[in-house]
């Protein structure tokens, strides 16, 4: 796990390109603060911070070269499966291994096969590596977007780096993406390939990229996969044993593993795995002790008794809130509004005093339906009395006060996002559901007239896995994953999720949805599978997601940071935004 950066020069002034990819490998510092290097072949410099966490020996630092040196990788990520190609290689091509780490799997796979080396990484990663021979890099991001990877091309350079605060380095001219500031302002995050910037892409997950003399060559490596034919012979059995199997083998460590435990159905199966392979298992959570409505942490101590784990509680208050977020903020590379953020930012920190790696439920959302708007989707398909009269009836409920932070009020605020969604087609009803902020009101909140990008949905109203589809490509790897990386690696903590394992990913695919997805339920398959490890009452509880008392905290720790941000004069001065819709 580590920060990568990299340059290649079209021109010829290496001291040039050396001293900017320092400053650039200096700014990601946080991501691996063990230890760091930077080489240069002829036109292209390569740079890494390590967070060492497999063969923690000094033979396994970045940048890492083969016995010729021709040869060169910098990787962030960890391959799961390198013990068993280092086996194959060994066999295949008679390769000598000088370490016993991933990274040296990886570099002299790639020596010996190339890109089709990829497609048998069972991890997550971003790397760069360089082909002297051919003068060629190659850089590629894990199948669904655990890990970033961030890219410029102005002519001169191409700069690649883990974050896009370390490609500004080398930007002189900075201009917002007005396409990108409107996506953000309805989804609450920047969808690749896009950033805030103008000119700075991040590299799409299961996409590799080829620089050479010749250009620039893009391609997809991995998609989700829909069958035609799903499958009829599914076992719950069959299930368990691959998500037991992935939690396994991302428990692979030379440093303390621990999980991070809401008390909710995802974390508290991967702490149940992992207790089982792992002695004395530390389990971490968030309280809060002044808001019950938003507090799981109860639910999480009894979860964490039941299985004898090592409980760490982390009791939030808006004081904590208040001499934190300055340094919340300044985390972000680009604007980012999912408020879980700020949890996530503070539990890490947290969890990062006892271990180097925790192992998180991320991802079992979207690939099995569990959020609320997937349910809400399956409902909206039917014809029946509820639905025809919240369609035709859906503006009286506009009569009624509404919240996030109280049950009551917050039903109302769901069932009326149900109703005008109920008007839409299937498409655009997905694509409201998955937004923060409603088209219209981006328009008139926006002085530009520029729409946002093209969000590229392919919804199938016959087949509910197209919707968990769509919620892989945009939701999971945009915001869920986005979020996660860089609120963590901010204090140096490695995330492994287990549930986007590619092989349980692409056997859950082949499983029609009514198999995975209950109107009521929700999660189907989590509950028949692992019925018999917790007791009935830990079931009936409804989905609640890892949320922020976000009224509250406005208007307390957050508040003069909302009133100098949202200044009227700022506004003019910025230019971008309506002031007298901002203040409505």
């Amino acid at each position: 796990m580590c920060g990568i950066a990299g340059i290649w020069s079209k021109s010829e002034n290496k001291a040039s390109s050396a001293s900017l990819l320092e400053k650039m490998t200096q700014r990601q510092m946080h991501r691996g603060p063990d230890t760091g290097g930077v080489i240069q072949m002829g036109n292209v410099c390569l740079g890494h911070r390590r967070l060492s966490i497999i063969d923690l020996d000094s033979r396994s630092n970045q940048p890492m070269q083969d016995e010729s040196g021709n040869f060169s990788l910098v990787f962030n990520g960890e391959i799961y499966n390198y013990e068993e190609l280092k086996r194959e290689l060994e066999k295949k091509y008679n390769t000598h291994f000088s370490t016993t780490s991933d990274t040296e799997v990886l570099l002299l796979g790639l020596k010996h096969e190339g890109q089709k080396f990829i497609e048998k990484l069972n991890g997550f990663f971003a790397f760069a590596f360089f082909d002297e021979r051919k003068s060629e890099l190659l850089i590629a991001r894990d199948r669904y977007g655990i890990k970033p990877l961030y890219f410029t091309d102005d002519g001169g350079n191409f700069l690649f780096a883990s974050e896009l605060k370390s490609i500004l380095q080398g930007i002189r001219e900075r201009k917002i993406d007005q396409k990108s500031l409107f996506t953000y302002i309805q989804l609450s995050y920047i969808p690749a390939p896009n950033t805030i910037v103008q000119g700075v892409k991040k590299l799409e997950p299961g996409h590799l990229l080829k620089i050479s003399t010749a250009g620039l060559i893009k391609k997809q490596y991995y998609k989700v996969h829909l069958p035609k034919n799903y499958k009829s012979d599914f076992s719950f059995n069959e299930f368990r044993h691959k998500l037991e199997k992935s939690v396994e083998l991302r428990l692979k460590a030379d440093v303390p593993v621990g999980t991070f435990l809401s008390g909710g159905l995802d974390s508290s199966i991967v702490s149940l795995i992992a207790s089982r392979n792992t002695e004395n298992l530390s389990a971490f959570s968030v309280g809060f002790p002044d808001q019950p409505f938003f507090d799981e942490s109860n639910d999480a101590q009894r979860v964490a008794k039941q299985l004898n784990l090592e409980h760490h509680v982390l009791q939030l208050t808006e004081t904590d809130i208040d001499s934190e977020v300055g340094n919340i903020l300044d985390s972000f590379d680009e604007p980012f509004a999912d408020s879980s953020a700020i949890l996530v930012n503070l539990v890490s920190k947290f969890a990062r005093q006892h271990v180097k790696v925790v192992l998180s439920g991320d991802g079992a959302d979207e690939i099995m339906g569990g959020y609320n708007k997937h349910r809400a989707i399956l409902r909206s398909l039917d014809k029946n009395f509820v639905n025809f009269f919240l369609r035709s009836g859906s503006h009286a409920l506009g009569l009624f006060p509404e919240s996030r932070s109280k049950a009551g009020l917050n039903q109302i605020r769901k069932l009326r996002r149900y109703a005008k969604g109920l008007r839409l087609p299937l498409r655009d009803r997905y694509e409201q559901w998955a937004s923060f902020t409603e088209k219209g009101l981006v328009n008139d909140l926006l002085k530009g007239s520029e729409e946002g990008h093209d969000l590229h949905l392919s919804i199938d109203p016959e087949d509910f896995n197209s919707i968990l589809k769509a919620d892989v490509q945009l939701v999971l790897a945009n915001d869920m994953l986005h979020k996660v990386d860089l609120m963590s690696m901010r204090h140096s903590l490695e995330v492994r999720v287990p549930f986007l394992d590619h092989k349980l990913v692409d056997y859950l695919f082949t499983i029609p949805a009514s198999e995975k997805i209950d109107k009521k339920t929700g999660k189907n398959i989590m509950r028949k599978a692992f019925e018999k490890d917790f007791p009935p009452q830990f079931f009936a509880k409804g989905k609640k997601g890892f949320e922020a008392p976000l009224v509250h905290w406005l208007a307390g720790p957050l508040k003069n940071i909302r009133k100098d941000l949202l200044d009227e004069d700022l506004l003019r001065k910025q230019d971008l935004f309506n002031p007298d819709v901002v203040k409505t």
